[in-house]
């Protein structure tokens, strides 16, 4: 049966206890919505047509879309020692192009928010996609301002991805299954470490390069016919979307819940260190440690294969256990025992124990997110989902802006060995920001 409009649940609360079962028809609640079409025409296509639930089709499509995204999204990093001195994607400048890149993606999110219920969650991250594409063909330009300007396209382009992800998501995940499903789909596939470096060591940057702009323009193709499922709740278009500065630095979402503020501040810290290890351990490798690019390659695609994994089973855990507050905490105090562990990497160790290092790296510094969006989708009203993960993202975004930015500095100045100790540092921060507050009901 339809939910009741607002003067139906008025009229059920003053229902008279007196009435005798049977005398009244609760039906007619379900009339609301079609008079409702009939007076001020379809709110929007449920009015029309009752949405139905398609979880296999909208996990599938945002894990597609999520993997595309991942792949141009750290295809640069992964090129980074390959690239013409041109492009200036050295130690120093591959973290000011990851900045700007997240940059993108920091203003994007919100802004793809304030559309989705217009355009659709699918749509618009197809957009995006176009947008990321585009972003990293910047790369044949071999200019540097050029490259820097691509990085800021990419950004925008990936910033559909969240919002509109935990848009789906929230509405068609089965309820005890969705800290899985939202793990699923921030799990991506290690496509990149793997292909693009043997690619760049057969064919060169350019080939590998094209290899993945290629896949990103099938899978815009092949999530197609899913859209019309998918997108089935949009709402009819408005007279306008108003896009002012709230809107663009949403952080009025945080008022949803009063975790919302800490779990942001821990994705804050967690996200800088996500985006430095999988920007700076290509170079880290093979600057440092002595390694070739297709060996700095294998332990990349460890960590994403570890990442993906890890994703998994916390999503996995979370769903059962129940408590994701103790869970966050502990992919922080991980983390910082694997970076740890990652500085002290040179040319003497053993290949076996760099993999090992990235495996305990990749699963702890990027296993997190699934859990952390899971748990804001779960904590907040479903009709606040996208803006309450719009101002959460923004922070992440944030944080993913910052963290490269400064530890490029901070190697630059200090070395890597204090690099790697302040990011350690903040992983630690991030995990005690967890319990700040007691959770509310």
């Amino acid at each position: 049966m339809p939910f009741p409009c607002a003067q139906h649940r008025e009229r059920l609360r003053q229902f008279p206890a007196s009435v005798k079962p049977g005398t009244w028809r609760p039906a007619a609640i379900g009339d609301c919505a079609a008079r409702r079409a009939r007076i001020n025409g379809p709110d929007t296509v449920t009015d029309r047509h009752p949405l139905q639930l398609h979880p296999k089709s909208a996990l599938g499509a945002t894990l597609a879309l999520q993997i595309v995204a991942a792949a141009i999204f750290t295809t640069g990093a992964v090129l980074a020692p390959a690239l013409p001195v041109s492009l200036g994607l050295d130690e120093a400048g591959i973290g000011l192009y990851g900045a700007i890149t997240f940059l993108g993606a920091m203003f994007g999110s919100p802004i793809a928010a304030a559309f989705i219920g217009r355009h659709g969650a699918i749509r618009l991250t197809q957009a995006g996609m176009v947008i990321s594409i585009l972003g990293l063909s910047a790369l044949y330009l071999e200019t540097y301002t050029l490259a820097l300007a691509g990085a800021l396209l990419i950004g925008l382009g990936y910033g559909p991805n969240a919002p509109g992800g935990s848009h789906l998501l929230a509405r068609h995940a089965p309820p005890r299954r969705r800290g899985l499903f939202f793990s699923v789909k921030q799990s991506g596939v290690p496509i990149v470490g793997l292909m693009v470096p043997a690619l760049e060591d057969a064919y060169g940057w350019r080939v590998a390069a094209a290899a993945v702009l290629l896949f990103g323009g099938a899978v815009l193709l092949a999530v197609q016919p899913w859209r019309g499922r998918l997108d089935v709740e949009r709402l009819a278009p408005p007279k306008g979307v108003r896009l002012g500065l709230r809107e663009i630095i949403p952080l009025d979402g945080m008022r949803a819940h009063p975790l919302l503020p800490f779990i942001s501040f821990t994705a804050f810290a967690y996200g800088a260190g996500q985006m430095i290890m999988f920007t700076y351990t290509v170079i880290f490798l093979t600057t440092r440690a002595g390694l070739s690019l297709v060996e700095a390659g294998q332990a990349f695609a460890v960590m994403q294969a570890t990442s993906f994994a890890m994703r998994i089973f916390a999503g996995w855990l979370n769903d059962r256990w129940r408590r994701p507050r103790p869970l966050l905490a502990g992919f922080g105090a991980v983390t910082a025992v694997g970076v740890t562990l990652l500085a002290g990497v040179g040319p003497d160790t053993a290949h076996a124990a760099i993999l090992g290092i990235a495996a305990l790296c990749g699963a702890a510094a990027a296993g997190w997110n699934g859990v952390y969006l899971a748990e804001v989708a779960r904590i907040v009203p479903q009709d606040k989902v996208a803006a309450a993960t719009g101002a959460t993202v923004f922070c992440t975004y944030f944080g993913l802006v910052v963290g490269p930015a400064l530890f490029g500095m901070a190697v630059a100045g200090q070395g890597y060995a204090f690099a790697y100790g302040g990011l350690a540092l903040a992983s630690l921060i991030g995990a005690a920001a967890v319990f700040a507050r007691k959770p509310v009901a």
